[in-house]
């Protein structure tokens, strides 16, 4: 009675450890997180153009930003110090690759001639070699209100 309950107990515990290894095993073969650079340019075209560094993501490209929220407060004397927008792009890749998107999270700075802005960025899937990608990064960026340019950095990790 003893040595049946022992070899259930046995059985019992090697399907638990069977289940566990085979749980962790997808996350031992996951991708590594990849880090990367993304500079963009914008200069009130329709067509804006980045560069990465890092080897995530392709080496160059166009993108469209799509402002889904713009939070300012209501009085002028406040709105003068800043607010926050919520934006996402779209970036095509020049070579082919594919496309990915991210969403932007950006606190601006008004400052005498235009604004600065920095904040949280998701790379949320894609098409191509970036289908399935997700990441985290941190973007600066400014933009002059005189000549109308503008640009910014985007640094952190993603994970194909």
């Amino acid at each position: 009675m003893i040595g049946k309950l022992a070899g259930r107990r046995v059985a019992a515990l090697s399907v638990g450890v069977g289940a566990v290894l085979a749980l962790t095993a997808g996350a031992a073969q996951a991708a590594a997180p990849v880090p990367f650079t993304l500079t963009d340019t914008v200069d009130q075209t329709p067509v804006r153009h980045f560069t990465t560094t890092g080897g995530a993501l392709c080496p160059a490209g166009i993108f469209t930003d799509d402002v889904l929220v713009q939070a300012f407060p209501r009085s002028e004397s406040a709105r003068s110090g800043g607010g926050n927008v919520l934006i996402r792009s779209h970036y095509t890749c020049a070579d082919g690759s594919g496309t990915f998107d991210a969403l932007k999270h950006i606190q601006l700075t008004f400052t005498e001639t235009g604004f600065t802005g920095v904040g949280p960025v998701q790379i949320l899937g894609g098409t191509g070699r970036y289908e399935g990608i997700v990441g985290h990064a941190v973007g600066v960026g400014a933009t002059d209100f005189d000549t109308g340019l503008g640009g910014g950095t985007t640094t952190g990790f993603v994970q194909l």
